[in-house]
């Protein structure tokens, strides 16, 4: 057989290998090029999930982030808080995004770093539940004239508007086998107790059988003045405010223990004095900015949930 031939059958028996070997060669360079890649990603907690990739409240927050940080931000969904403070905690994830009653429900936040918290419509790091009654009932004057009526709550679960207000009602001196109880099934009733949503304040005014119930402030205070009517619904010359709940923070931004210091100053240093002036960020996150975040007043959430 001519040698041409012979080296031609040679090389084409061998070309599967050198293929596959090609092949391992360049899967490995891509798998490096990969972690290494991602290991330039900074992972940030959340609850929220998107099928785009990117919550929409946190699109402008996300260019920002990415912007003050000089590297790629990726927001990585999480079932809680303790679920996040888990990721957290394996440095897994270097930041996160956490609602009040997340942060609550993390059983020791002490490792976390708390950077800032947003500062709602009220120009506050915090807002109340207010207790209101019928302004016409003249029952009412103190949250001890709950005892045996009807009373609205707003959320199931909810940290203001359940956990706090059942706190409040307490220690006005209305425990909570003291209120009328509810017959209604779910979703209607939980517990025996109404719920309402954000819709307390129309409830009293339409339903004479409500006599009381909570409601966020920052939703009572959107209502008139004065001109409530059951087309538009109902004005703030309706009710008395009986009471208040312990305030609840607003959201919080925490930095992980495998955060690097000067990501953590970066991003602080974003959040407190770049983020008030982006109307993008204020217009979706629904605030005014954020402020230094006190860690007592998260601390303290935990006495408000159920034991």
């Amino acid at each position: 057989m001519p040698r041409m031939f012979r080296s031609a059958r040679l090389l084409q028996s061998r070309f599967p290998w050198v293929a596959v070997l090609a092949l391992i060669a360049g899967a490995g360079c891509s798998q490096a090029g990969g972690d290494s890649a991602m290991r330039d990603v900074i992972m940030v907690g959340t609850t929220k999930a998107d099928p785009f990739g990117i919550p929409a409240e946190y699109r402008a927050l996300h260019a920002g982030m990415e912007e003050a940080l000089g590297r790629p931000v990726r927001f990585n969904p999480q079932p809680g808080g303790e679920a996040i403070a888990q990721q957290l905690t394996m440095g897994d994830m270097k930041f996160a995004i956490l609602t009040a009653q997340e942060y609550a429900s993390i059983p020791d936040a002490s490792h976390l770093r708390l950077l800032a918290s947003a500062v709602n419509e009220m120009g506050r790091t915090s807002r109340k539940g207010l207790l209101i009654a019928r302004a016409s009932d003249q029952r009412f004057k103190s949250v001890a004239d709950c005892a045996a009526k009807r009373f609205a709550f707003g959320t199931y679960k909810d940290l203001l508007t359940d956990y706090a207000a059942r706190k409040a009602l307490e220690r006005g001196g209305v425990p909570m086998n003291k209120l009328l109880p509810e017959l209604l099934p779910p979703p209607f009733c939980w517990e025996q107790r109404l719920y309402v949503q954000n819709d307390a304040a129309v409830k009293i005014a339409l339903d004479l059988t409500v006599n009381a119930g909570v409601v966020d402030e920052t939703v009572f205070n959107k209502l008139p003045s004065t001109g409530g009517n059951p087309i538009s619904g109902p004005s703030k010359d309706q009710f008395k405010v009986i009471g208040e709940t312990d305030p609840v923070p607003e959201m919080v931004i925490v930095a992980g223990p495998g955060a690097a210091e000067d990501d953590v100053k970066k991003l602080t240093d974003y959040l407190l004095n770049r983020t008030a002036e982006n109307e993008a960020i204020c217009k979706q996150l629904m605030v005014k900015g954020f402020a230094p975040a006190n860690r007592s007043e998260y601390d303290a959430l935990k006495a408000m949930m159920p034991r």
